[in-house]
């Protein structure tokens, strides 16, 4: 998860309105070994595979806000570029980019919920803005950032193309009602839901989740999406009454309904715990187990394989839903997949966390992307990450990443080498 930035330009023209400016800027570089177990970079415009790639993106995002009393407003653009080879999928290119706009969003707030528990606060607004659920499971991100986007890897945009919110808070209770619709790159999905949250007193909360997908694009040949129904019930961070050190997260979510293009019964859902030691360095220790379906018969109209959707990075950080920075980055994106992750970290400094992730990863079915495969043991892999706040305005995280590929990667992709990566990026608030 990303820090806030304390550099922010600030000016009040009245008693009860401000303007305030800031610019975030990023750079990442990242080097690989062996992608594709040894194919090499894909090249989605010759439909072939080259050497291993080496790139970089930058991105570049002047945001301005104002308040005037209870209403309040946000504009933001972003400007991103990837050089060098491009990522190893080909959603990206050397010399893709562009600027475009991230926010501009118009709002209104009854007032402030920590102010004032007595009553509901209500906050409505609308516009292009981002919307995080629970800890990103579901609904995080809402612009994939391929192609002309030029920052897949980065992802400076995160906004939802167009957005009607409405925000209750009142007490322990937190409610979202919503329309959102995402970008072309991920089908353009149009959908309407609702979100119940119970907060602890303590931490961590109860929620449900609901929606339905009322419109989307012609599918590609892994979506379709028109008409489907989502549901989920979660526990984000809660601590067990008697042993505070322990922490449950979870979340289970169910994908029905019938649309233009086929029906869907898929799920996904995972348990998580992480267990805090009261010890030098803070460190903390957590297992979880995903499940992800997938489909055995992809020729029928039932679509049974779950589809990821609009998950994302920011919440928790590295391992969160990028299960794996080369199979969860790269090679399998929260489908038909079935994993094993243990993650220790520490802070041995008050702006250093230091962290190790180790993962198993299977396949739920038989096959990988459509294509049949006699063995589920897909990969192993390690991950090794640090993230340094050097100060309010510099923050610099890196990953060094190593896959072991198992028979079903080895029968599918048809190469076996292991799959190394390296990277660093560097970002900038001010």
């Amino acid at each position: 998860m990303l820090p806030c930035a304390e550099a922010e330009w600030r000016h009040a023209p009245g008693p009860n309105s401000e303007i305030s400016a800031r610019v975030n800027a990023a750079m990442v570089g990242v080097t690989m070994e062996g992608a594709n177990l040894g194919r090499g970079r894909f090249d989605r415009s010759s439909g072939t595979f080259d050497s291993d790639p080496t790139w970089g993106e930058m991105f570049l995002q002047p945001i301005v806000r104002g308040t005037a009393g209870q209403w309040y407003g946000e504009v933001s653009a972003v400007g991103a570029i990837t050089f060098g080879d491009g990522d190893p999928t080909g959603f990206t290119t050397g010399g893709d980019g562009q600027w475009d706009v991230e926010t501009l969003v118009l709002g209104w707030r009854s007032g402030n919920p920590e102010d004032d528990v007595s009553r509901p606060v209500i906050d409505l607004s609308l516009g292009r803005q981002a919307l995080n659920i629970g800890d990103g499971f579901i609904i995080d991100d809402g612009n994939f950032d391929a192609g002309d986007d030029g920052g897949v890897w980065l992802v400076p945009r995160q906004a939802f193309q167009r957005t009607l919110l409405a925000r209750v808070d009142y007490r322990a209770v937190h409610a979202d009602l919503f329309f959102l619709e995402a970008d072309p790159d991920n089908e353009e999905p149009a959908f309407a839901g609702a979100n119940l949250e119970y907060r602890f007193e303590k931490q961590g909360h109860l929620g449900l989740l609901h929606f339905q997908i009322l419109d989307a694009d012609a599918p590609t040949a892994f979506l379709a999406r028109d008409g489907m129904e989502v549901s989920s019930v979660r526990i984000n961070d809660y601590r067990l009454p008697w042993a505070p050190q322990i922490a449950l997260w979870g979340e289970a979510t169910l994908q029905r309904g019938e649309g233009r293009y086929g029906a869907f019964e898929a799920s996904a859902w995972y348990a998580e715990t992480t267990y805090h030691f009261d010890l030098p360095w803070s460190p903390r220790l957590s297992y979880r187990h995903a499940y992800f379906s997938g489909d055995a018969n992809s020729a029928d109209e039932l679509r049974r394989d779950y589809d990821p959707l609009f998950y994302g990075y920011d919440v928790r950080g590295w391992g969160t839903w990028f299960q794996g920075e080369v199979t969860g980055g790269w090679l399998l994106f929260n489908n038909n997949q079935r994993n094993h992750l243990v993650h220790l970290a520490a802070t041995p400094r008050e702006n250093l966390v230091v962290g190790a992730i180790g993962g198993s990863f299977r396949l739920a079915e038989s096959n990988y992307l459509g294509t049949p495969v006699t063995d589920r043991a897909f990969s192993d892999e390690i991950n090794v990450y640090a993230d340094w706040w050097v100060s309010s305005q510099v923050f610099v995280t890196g990953a060094v990443a190593m896959m072991f590929p198992c028979d079903g990667a080895i029968e599918a992709i048809g190469d076996e080498e292991n799959f190394h990566v390296l990277e660093v990026a560097v970002y900038y608030f001010y």
